[in-house]
């Protein structure tokens, strides 16, 4: 039962996927999504991911596992076409694949962590699978709104978000076999996630916006942070 609730609330990225591709002006949905994940990721490394990788980890630790997690990404540009920000169509691919490499880490990570609350306290659980859900809407729509802009077909795009999904059940099931993970190992985790959310946030969302409508930009951005300020108060329940 635990590992389907777990399933259940990893699988709330797909609402974000459906909201992108039932919608018909996409461009305007496509920026107020770049800016809510702007918004979202940006409040999120502050917020969340920071003060919980300290729980684990100490600053220099962070500062090295999380370089190495910028790293990562910055490597994973060789194998990616180019990008330029001038061409809208690369650029826009790029984001999508980029964020889609980070979120699987950082929901495996969660999947770990919502499975052991469910474990211990299942009300608690629910409303911390209501806090990860929150933030994993605007998250399914960034990925799917970058991904069909890049001409990917609509299966591509489901199949994506479901292995993203699927990341936070895989991370339930890690703990269900293993029984647990050590906090040091889940605050590596948590710091090369870090490192991969400010490569995305800095050098790849904000760049964009500077192309794009400042209506929609401002418009993303305060949605996002409504959405993030509601899901850390049930994180924090």
């Amino acid at each position: 039962m635990t590992l389907l609730i777990t399933l259940l609330f990893g699988m709330t990225i797909f609402i974000g996927t459906l909201i992108i591709l039932l919608t018909k002006d996409n461009k305007k949905i496509l920026e107020i999504s770049i800016g809510i994940a702007f918004s979202v990721l940006f409040l999120l490394i502050f917020l969340e991911v920071i003060p919980h990788t300290l729980e684990h980890i100490d600053y220099f630790s962070i500062i090295f596992y999380g370089l190495i997690g910028f790293c990562l990404l910055k490597l994973l540009d060789l194998f990616i076409p180019s990008h330029e920000h001038s061409n809208h169509k690369n650029h826009i691919s790029h984001i999508g694949i980029m964020a889609s490499v980070a979120l699987i880490i950082h929901n495996l990570i969660e999947g770990m962590v919502l499975y052991s609350t469910l474990q211990a306290n299942l009300e608690l659980g629910i409303l911390l699978g209501i806090g990860i859900g929150l933030h994993n809407i605007p998250m399914g729509m960034v990925i799917s709104s970058t991904l069909e802009v890049a001409d990917f077909s609509k299966i591509k795009i489901i199949l994506t978000s479901f292995l993203i999904s699927l990341a936070t059940f895989m991370g339930g099931v890690v703990i269900n076999l293993l029984g647990s993970v050590s906090g040091y190992i889940i605050g590596v985790m948590f710091a090369l996630t870090l490192g991969m959310l400010i490569y995305i946030v800095f050098f790849e969302l904000l760049e964009h916006l500077k192309h794009q409508d400042k209506k929609n930009n401002i418009t993303g951005i305060i949605i996002g942070a409504i959405i993030i300020c509601i899901s850390l108060i049930f994180h924090n329940h």
